[in-house]
């Protein structure tokens, strides 16, 4: 039990990007889209604040007025000084009717309720509309990160980042928010009657408030620290379930599947581990504050006592009091626990932090280019003593020199790891040159702008990957616009056209996660098809041949030396026929390039 209790002790580890109360402004460049709707929520909170804070002063109305039949002395005076003297006996008579106290308070609550109605109405739509916009922000700056950065993250991990971090929020605009607020203005407004009540009780209720603010301080690191480890442990759980289920075929096949439940497991009780840390240090809290409440409630109570007995108040005056500091302690404890409550919040608005400010390769869409862009490209490429290590002091390549002519075919070979791969991810700006320089018709790689370079390149690779959605739509992926008639062309010149055409949905048949309907050759060909759409002016095929059959091949290597001419292409295989579409050989061995 010791472990479980010991957070509660222990001093909080830092996050590495500490969300404040002062960051809070970065959520503002989402909610200027919908500020009308949060302004229209906050202004029904306070009125329905403001209305609802009046309730309890029907206590007083009601003890002393109506059945202690007391004059209001302070109602007359107010009357008095506003020009109304006239009114005070009817209002006095008003003051002692129980029926017009009970109509009163009926409209007050019907008033309350159609405030309250709307103003959360208008809240959801303002959480809603504002989470979206942060969670699309956030898909669309991370699918700009580098490529270093996915391969470095899992796929679960990422994906726990993007979905449950920002469905915290929710919580935080639908309730934390909305309470923050609420409590905030109802302890502004009920302390205003507090002290117009008895200036004397209302000042040891003030100074009891302190206490509130010291447990809130001593809980809060410790709790954002706890709940930011339970959100690690939950996205290191995703990210592990995600790799045995993409893998789950390999798992079959060696039959480790008790292997893979241990591990993931073992995940599942760090993060058990985790959140039973984070439940005892909110109980702790809670219980904290539940007790300065308790306390302060006493200390009001034996003073209002003495107040009365005194004949400073009345029984009115007393029970209108202690019921808005009952009010109040809950509104107190509600701020209070809320610090604490946000901490979970802020753990994952630490993460999502972390995520903003990683610099993405190129602005978003519709800002314009962040680089040259060329009006035509020719297609000579020529690197100048590249040199590239993914680890310190182990180079995958070392000076590297060559020029290929607008529309010439080489190839890459050497042995695998040789770094031909790494040579073409260098080509599509997935990597950057540690030393030395890459032109494109004698401009700078580095300046030109990354999205435009990459939309004139095409690549078929042996790592093919479809998405869960149509061949027609897979084939266009790299270009929406084309007609159908186009796409076609592109499948007769990958052959795959009259395959495609056996399908009973044709082109419109749904292929699967990672286009599991289909066969290897298919896939491939489909990839293909795409490249043969896209029109690049620099290709790259890698492997593109590897997963078919002698007489397929055959087919394809003619549709590719085609779809070569004229274009600068690349050329990584390690069958001999396809080296035939290529003008040159470069040879790849430790690093370093021969011709």
């Amino acid at each position: 039990m010791r472990k479980y209790f010991r957070p509660i002790l222990e001093k909080p580890e830092r996050a590495p990007v500490e969300f404040r109360y002062r960051d809070l402004r970065f959520l503002a460049r989402f909610a200027r889209p919908v500020w009308k709707l949060g302004v229209a929520s906050v202004v029904l909170a306070v009125i329905g604040t403001a209305l609802g804070s009046l309730v309890p002063l029907g206590t007083k109305v009601l003890i002393d007025f109506v059945v202690m039949e007391k004059s209001a002395p302070r109602v007359e005076r107010l009357l008095e000084a506003l020009g109304f003297a006239a009114h005070v006996p009817v209002v006095t008579e008003a003051l002692r009717n129980i029926n017009v106290l009970l109509l009163v308070m009926l409209l007050a609550g019907g008033i309350i309720g159609v405030v309250q109605v709307t103003q959360r109405i208008l809240n959801l739509r303002f959480e809603q509309e504002m989470v979206f916009n942060l969670q699309r922000a956030l898909f669309d700056r991370m699918l700009r990160f580098p490529l270093s950065f996915f391969r470095k993250e899992q796929t679960g991990y990422l994906v726990s980042r993007v979905s449950d971090d920002v469905d915290v929020l929710h919580y935080f605009f639908t309730q934390s928010g909305l309470q923050v607020i609420t409590s905030t203005f109802y302890l502004v407004f009920g302390m205003t009657i507090l002290f117009a009540l008895s200036v004397k009780l209302a000042v040891i209720a003030t100074a009891l408030l302190p206490a509130y603010i010291l447990i809130s301080h001593y809980f809060a690191g410790r709790q954002r620290s706890v709940s930011r480890a339970e959100r690690e442990r939950r996205a290191e759980v995703s990210r592990d379930m995600q790799e045995v289920f993409s893998g789950v075929e390999v798992v079959k096949s060696h039959g480790a599947e008790g292997r893979e439940v241990r591990k993931v497991a073992g995940r599942m009780r760090s993060f058990l581990r985790t959140r039973v840390r984070a439940f005892v240090l909110q109980m702790a809290s809670g219980y904290a504050v539940r007790g300065a409440q308790f306390l302060s409630t006493l200390i009001i109570m034996w003073f209002g006592a003495l107040e009365i007995r005194r004949g400073a108040m009345t029984i009115g005056d007393y029970v209108a009091f202690t019921t808005y500091v009952v009010y109040l302690s809950g509104s107190v404890r509600s701020l209070s626990l809320m610090h604490l409550t946000l901490q979970p919040i802020f753990a994952s608005l630490d993460r999502l932090m972390e995520l903003f400010r990683t610099v993405p390769e190129f602005p978003e869409e519709g800002k314009g280019p962040a680089g040259v862009v060329l009006e035509r490209v020719e297609g000579e490429v020529r690197l100048e003593n590249v040199s590239f290590a993914y680890e310190e002091g182990k180079p995958v390549l070392r000076d590297v020199s060559c020029t290929v002519r607008a529309g010439e075919a080489v190839a890459l070979v050497g042995e695998s790891g040789a770094g031909k791969t790494t040579l073409v991810n260098i080509l599509l700006k997935f990597y950057r040159p540690l030393r030395g320089e890459v032109y494109l018709d004698g401009h700078d790689y580095a300046a030109l702008d990354t999205r435009w370079l990459r939309g004139r390149i095409g690549i078929v690779s042996q790592d093919i990957f479809l998405f869960n959605d149509t061949i027609e739509r897979n084939i266009r992926y790299g270009r929406p616009e084309v007609t159908m008639e186009e796409v076609e062309r592109a499948a007769r010149l990958a052959h795959i056209h009259d395959e495609i055409e056996r399908f009973p949905q044709g082109y419109a048949t749904v292929i699967g996660e990672r286009g599991v309907v289909l066969s290897t050759g298919q896939r491939q060909r489909v990839s293909i098809a795409r490249a043969f759409l896209r029109e690049p002016a620099l290709l790259i095929l890698d492997e593109p041949t590897s997963a078919l059959d002698a007489g397929t091949e055959k087919l394809i290597r003619d549709s590719l030396r085609e779809l070569s001419t004229g274009r600068t292409t690349f050329i990584i295989s390690h069958r001999t026929p396809m080296l035939d579409i290529a003008a040159r050989v470069l040879t790849l061995r430790d690093g370093r390039l021969f011709e």
